[in-house]
């Protein structure tokens, strides 16, 4: 006679309550805006959810990825943008920069590029986020190149921080304005240097 399967066994703990990550993402995102990456802490993401340290810790390891997953809730999807010219192409490139850098994730960002500066693990994540975005950033001038638009011998990641790199500076260094012309702005400087005659 077959015997009755046995029901399968539930794990340990209470199970996850419903919108429990959006909120411990929120509420990361609030408490790095109040005190920085540095003074934040998971004990208190706990306390201010009402979920178990332990928790928050078997979905993300680590303050820096939990932060990390908090930030990336702030980025709509992006895909390489193909406008069919380069000039089209490195304007959405810039124009998306100028969105990230101009808004609240910009000075969230500022703030754990500081603080990566004396934290290995998050200096990493940052790495990681730069070189996913820089991908992007940089299948638009290959695929101009491709086209003919401009030089094989143009260096693509050059080509990118002069544009993206330059509104880095002014919101870290010289904290000049980035008003809403600047994407526009940089990307007629840099075509005149690369494009072809």
């Amino acid at each position: 006679m077959a015997t009755k399967p046995e029901a399968p066994k539930r794990g340990r703990g209470r199970p996850r309550r419903e919108g429990a990550d959006e909120q411990i993402l929120k509420v990361t995102l609030g408490l790095l805006q109040e005190q920085g990456y540095a003074d934040m802490t998971v004990d208190e993401v706990a306390e201010r959810t009402g979920v178990a340290k332990t928790t928050i810790y078997r979905r993300w390891p680590s303050k820096g990825t939990l932060v990390s997953a908090a930030t990336a809730t702030l980025l709509p999807p992006f895909e390489t943008p193909d406008t069919g010219t380069l000039e089209g192409d490195l304007l959405a490139v810039a124009e998306r920069a100028h969105m990230i850098l101009s808004g609240k994730l910009g000075d969230i960002f500022a703030g754990l590029i500081g603080e990566s500066q004396l934290d290995p693990d998050l200096h990493e994540l940052l790495l990681q986020s730069t070189r996913q975005r820089r991908q992007i950033y940089e299948a638009v001038v290959r695929r101009a190149i491709d086209r003919g638009e401009i030089s094989k011998d143009c260096d693509a990641e050059l080509l990118i921080d002069m544009i993206v790199g330059a509104m880095w500076n002014r919101k870290l260094i010289t904290r000049s304005s980035l008003r809403a012309t600047l994407p526009n702005e940089l990307v007629q400087v840099v075509l005149k240097g690369v494009k072809r005659k």
